[in-house]
């Protein structure tokens, strides 16, 4: 099971791209140190009494609070405290009704002439007595109410810092991740007659869009060109790049092999078989993806090049439609009989940009894509059968799409769209391409 690996010798080693081994490393710090709360500043110490009280304390008892044990003198000494001015109590009663609706208002009963903390002056202003007996009283209670809300309002201001450090992180390892998927060499790869034992090796490459073929003396090419790729991708290639002394441990190895070998069928033990032919004709729709073993050995004994060339071309095309599929979807396909079922991959870098994420882009913009659905996408002219859509709705299964300014849709499932790209007038005029696969778009 991910991360680890078993080659055909029995030894296990790590696969070093896949979700699993990428979460224990981050959760695990071991990559590197995610941004933290920094350890929590000393206590300030608390104002003495003849400290006036501040705007934020006041803010801090009072907001959206209900405190029926405060009188309303005291709300309005506390208030007039902060903020150094005489005020109107009609003025302190609406300054307090801004802050909370719950709590002791200004009444016949609890007016200002109930308490010596106020000095009336003229205009009827209130002004707070410095010499009043109950000043420090009064202060030490309102700290008391603002205290525990200072220290929450603190606690969270520092976890916002936090999530927006750790939001920041996360955006550039988004950046340099679609850098990568960008610019990264990507190959496909078929080997014959065994993975570990090729004598004959097709190598496509998806940014160039060639196919070299290896034959005879040309094997001892085959290292070298495949060492210049970021991403190598193939049956069993861990397997392949171990016979060509590549190292299978290296980065980006992306094994097209079944993800399982049977599949379990009915009650009574019945089981299938999953070989690589039936999942790639499943997914791409592509007959015969592979070569006949047989045919291939004849080929290959018989020192036919070009019978052998051919073949080893149109299988690594196969592959490579089944590899894109994977890449894009997040699944290939098992068809057999009633069963039609996915089988998650994990075979797009950490920067390639999903379907789902095109689709959704689209919808929102309003900006046609060419889709390719039913079977891949032919090698020589890969968007021949593209319908250029509009996305109307984004739906679990399907999405619901029009042509031209039509407003009547009709309905494509998710699952068999094999290709998507922005309109190409629409790509030259600055909209967003597809990142992955913008080379297909030539």
């Amino acid at each position: 099971m991910a991360p680890v690996h078993r080659d055909a010798m029995g030894n296990f080693g790590l696969d070093l791209d896949v979700f699993a081994l990428r979460m224990i490393v981050r959760t695990t710090g071991l990559l590197e140190a995610p941004a933290t709360l920094p350890p929590p500043a000393p206590a300030a110490p608390a104002p003495g009494d003849d400290v006036p009280l501040s705007a934020e304390e006041i803010d801090a008892a009072f907001r959206d609070r209900y405190i029926p044990s405060v009188s309303w003198v005291r709300q309005a000494a506390a208030v007039l405290d902060a903020r150094q001015t005489a005020m109107t109590a009609e003025e302190i009663e609406a300054f307090l009704a801004g802050l909370t609706r719950h709590r002791t208002r200004l009444g016949a009963r609890n007016g200002p002439e109930q308490s010596g903390l106020l000095l009336l002056g003229d205009g009827r202003r209130l002004a707070l007595d410095p010499l009043a007996p109950g000043l420090s009283a009064m202060r030490r209670a309102i700290r008391k109410l603002s205290k525990p809300e200072l220290v929450r309002r603190a606690e969270h201001a520092a976890g916002a810092a936090l999530d927006a450090a750790r939001r920041a992180e996360l955006d550039a390892e988004a950046r340099r991740d679609a850098e990568f998927a960008r610019t990264a060499r990507r190959a496909v790869v078929r080997v014959v007659p065994f993975a570990d034992e090729p004598q004959a090796a097709a190598v496509l490459d998806v940014g160039q869009r060639s196919i070299r073929t290896f034959l005879g003396r040309e094997m001892g090419e085959l290292a070298g060109v495949l060492d210049r790729f970021d991403v190598i991708a193939g049956i069993h290639i861990r397997d392949t790049l171990d016979a060509l002394g590549l190292g299978a441990d290296r980065r980006g190895v992306v094994d097209l092999k079944p993800p399982k070998k049977s599949r379990r069928l009915n009650g009574a033990g019945r089981t299938l078989e999953i070989t690589p032919e039936l999942l790639i004709t499943s997914t791409t729709g592509i007959s015969r993806p592979l070569g006949d073993p047989k045919k291939v050995a004849s080929y290959l004994a018989g020192g036919d090049p070009s019978k052998l060339a051919r073949r080893l071309e149109s299988d690594v095309k196969a592959l490579y439609a089944f590899y894109h599929y994977g890449v894009l979807q997040g699944y290939i396909r098992l068809r057999w009989g009633l069963i039609d079922e996915g089988l998650t991959t994990e075979w797009a870098l950490p920067g390639d940009v999903s379907l789902y994420q095109q689709l959704k882009s689209a919808s929102e913009t309003g900006t046609p894509v060419d889709l390719v659905s039913g079977v891949a996408p032919g090698w020589a002219e890969p968007w021949a059968r593209a319908r250029r859509v509009r996305i109307l709705e984004l739906r679990f299964n399907d999405v619901l799409v029009a042509e031209g300014e039509g407003r009547e849709g009709f309905v494509i499932a998710r699952d068999e769209i094999q290709a998507v790209r922005l309109a190409p007038e629409y790509t030259e005029q600055g909209a967003t391409p597809d990142r992955a696969w913008r080379e297909e778009s030539g």
